[in-house]
């Protein structure tokens, strides 16, 4: 087995635990609200429905193997990784009410069948895999978050309502995007469940995602109305191709000696932090003080 090189946790303990709350009002806000896109505004629809019960799975993972964490810093990096994953859950618990108010309804049984499957991979895989699968699903939001926070052409295309929550999430999915990685290597995770539950996490993930945006698109009645939505295909994985860009800094985790601070976004987020949070930062005004878990 090859360990998993850890890195020096200080360089992620600086995890701040912000309390926010964003408006989300169903009448303000159009059911496609990426530039008018059926297709990319109920794929980040499918995203987000995932990530209330999901951030609840990565915090029990990373729960259930803490005890191995003797580093402080890491520890405490801990505390922050679970506050902001909290808040991450109940932000988007709002904005999914948000889209269920404006007629995707199939999102509860969505959301009931996610359970589901959460359930099962609990039952199913150990301890250590399940951090793994946590580990996978973290550099699939780093990667995004990165490019959200770099890329000014992927946050244009967002409502104004709209845009906030998720610039506030890329910028804590990539303070944060380290620790359940170093958690791992704490608890003795090697390279090859990594890679391997990478590989099985990949394929779930992308086919759950494709599942609910499916059925909000047939909610719709627009899945069998391509013409409405081979555009946004096209912006997603052709030109642009946010996500098809993303291909290299995936494949950069199946490196034995990969960890997630490599790809250095120390300036990024100070610049990010200074933008939103700073003294007259952009939000805030959505900021109510720091999260107690």
């Amino acid at each position: 087995m090859v360990a998993v090189p850890a890195t020096d946790p200080a360089v992620s303990a600086d995890i701040p635990r912000r309390q926010v709350d964003f408006d989300f009002d169903p009448a303000r806000v159009p059911v496609d609200w990426y530039q008018d896109d059926a297709y990319v505004s109920t794929l980040l629809d499918a995203l987000s429905l995932l990530f209330p019960e999901g951030e609840r799975f990565f915090v029990d993972s990373v729960k259930a193997l803490r005890h191995h964490v003797r580093d402080p810093q890491l520890d405490a990096a801990v505390d922050g990784f679970i506050g902001q994953e909290a808040m991450h859950g109940k932000e988007h618990r709002a904005f999914n009410e948000m889209f269920l108010a404006q007629g995707y309804t199939s999102s509860v049984k969505l959301e009931r069948q996610l359970k589901g499957l959460l359930r099962l991979v609990r039952r199913a895989l150990p301890a250590r895999s399940q951090l793994a699968a946590t580990c996978a699903l973290e550099h699939f939001t780093a990667m995004m978050a990165e490019a959200a926070l770099r890329e000014e052409g992927m946050r244009d295309g967002m409502h104004p309502a709209i845009r906030p929550l998720w610039v506030w999430h890329a910028l804590e999915e990539s303070e944060h995007k380290a620790v359940a990685f170093d958690v791992y290597g704490a608890a003795g995770g090697g390279y090859a469940r990594r890679a391997g539950v990478m590989l099985l996490t990949t394929i779930i993930f992308f086919a759950f995602t494709l599942w609910v945006q499916t059925h909000f698109l047939a909610e719709r009645r627009l899945l069998w109305k391509p013409w409405r939505w081979l555009r946004g295909v096209g912006h997603v994985w052709v030109y642009p191709g946010w996500f098809t860009r993303l291909v290299p800094a995936y494949l950069q985790y199946f490196r034995p000696g990969f960890h997630p601070d490599d790809r250095d976004t120390a300036a990024l987020l100070a610049t990010w932090r200074e933008r939103l949070f700073g003294d007259g930062g952009e939000l805030r005004a959505n900021l109510r003080g720091a999260w107690v878990q």
